[in-house]
């Protein structure tokens, strides 16, 4: 297991257990803040995601029109129309009618931290150990089989399966006779990593049960996965997945943070040109709280629990790989009027609902994988052709009817 170092905007990788001590035994340390149960219901907490795009805007353009010189994930593009305007969106897979399977690698990459300012009351640095839910990831419903209406598969396929039920099942038997699959291969992890967190950088909290979570700042982490995207061996034909235990982000101004509580982001962005070929890399970082950690800060033993945020960011990697999938500009169901967005954030649609994710059990665990948008949301129309009529998946009580278009201003 590896830790990374930042030293002031260096980042190299600790190679000595005494490099790390005389960095310490200058830090000034101290407790995690033990604050009762409700606290970040006081903070007016929410859960949310973020998304960027890297690519330039000549990328961008070439891999929406799947241009041969560019090379990523295996993706299709398709279209809709909705009030005159025609609306291009590249998905992960490939065509739904052709009835065909695509299994994406994945990488996994589990993060755990190290903390440069907090101890426990022996003096020792808190260590948040991501590595050992692991098998609980990697047995999960993502990435192995589970029943669902659209069939015997992975929760992302099986939401895929909804939105394109149309195109590969033509029949309408559901007999399960067709290949139309988007399947994320069995995660190869690669080397684990610890990262060590300087003091400004994040806060920890204690729980009256005495649980820890981590509130960190997102800037500091998106720095830490730069480095890692570099030094961990991953492909462009891959997905890797970049995880964490036990740890919400925000920004911080100062030392001290000013809004919570990011559970993971997605985005893409080209690695290198060879010849006439650009490489492009989509990736998924997402956070994962224990069932007591996700009921102390939200209130509810799901919310970001398990694989509850990485389903959100792997969902929409799958549905919106290169982040520029533009769709009319709609309002956000469950946020204030006026929060509207336009692109096909599936995960994003259904964050501010209750309950915004639905349980699978598979091995004996409960898992709170969350409910998705289907692209018949995105488009506007009624009825949806989706499984079922309906415009979300598992749960189809999510989303009921098409977007609300975003409020014009008087």
């Amino acid at each position: 297991m590896r830790r990374i170092l930042v030293s002031i905007s260096l980042l190299a990788l600790c190679v000595t257990g005494n490099i790390a001590a005389a960095q310490q035994s200058s830090v000034k340390t101290r407790l995690p803040i033990a604050v009762p149960s409700g606290y970040f219901a006081s903070l007016n907490s929410a859960p949310k995601h973020t998304f960027s795009s890297k690519l330039s805007a000549a990328t961008s353009s070439a891999a929406k029109s799947q241009d041969p010189r560019i090379v990523s994930v295996p993706n299709f593009t398709r279209s809709f129309t909705f009030g005159g305007q025609t609306f291009p969106y590249t998905m992960v897979g490939q065509q739904p009618a052709e009835k065909r399977t695509t299994v994406v690698p994945t990488r996994y990459v589990p993060m755990s931290f190290f903390f440069d300012e907090f101890v426990d009351q022996n003096g020792n640095n808190i260590v948040i150990d991501t590595t050992t839910i692991t098998d609980e990831i990697k047995h999960s419903p993502l990435f192995e089989n589970s029943s669902f209406a659209t069939g015997f598969t992975q929760f992302e396929d099986a939401v895929m399966r909804a939105e394109f039920f149309p195109l590969f099942n033509k029949a309408g038997d559901n007999d399960g006779d067709d290949n139309f699959h988007v399947l994320l291969g069995h995660p190869q992890t690669l080397i684990p990593v610890t990262i060590e967190v300087p003091v400004g950088s994040s806060v920890l909290f204690q729980a009256p049960d005495g649980a820890l979570v981590a509130l960190i700042d997102i800037n500091f982490i998106s720095s830490q996965l730069n480095t890692l995207l570099q030094t961990e061996g991953v492909t462009v034909d891959s997905i890797p997945i970049f995880l964490t235990r036990n740890a919400v982000y925000g920004d911080f101004n100062k030392g001290q943070p000013v809004d919570c509580c990011i559970g993971g982001f997605h985005t893409a962005f080209e690695t290198q040109q060879v010849k006439n070929k650009i490489f492009v890399q989509t990736f998924a970082f997402s956070t994962s709280l224990d069932s007591d950690v996700a009921a102390f800060v939200f209130g509810d033993p799901g919310i970001f629990a398990d694989i509850n945020a990485l389903s959100h960011e792997l969902g929409e990697t799958l549905n919106d790989p290169f982040v520029n999938n533009i769709t009319p500009n709609y309002q956000i169901p469950g946020a204030p009027v006026g929060v509207c967005q336009n692109i096909l954030e599936d995960g994003d649609v259904i964050e501010n609902l209750n309950p915004e994710y639905t349980d699978v059990t598979l091995h004996g665990f409960t898992y709170h994988p969350q409910t998705l948008g289907l692209l018949q949301w995105f488009e506007g129309i009624t009825p949806s052709d989706a499984f079922g009529g309906d415009y979300s998946f598992p749960d189809p009580t999510r989303l009921t009817a098409p977007f609300t278009p975003c409020p014009t201003k008087p």
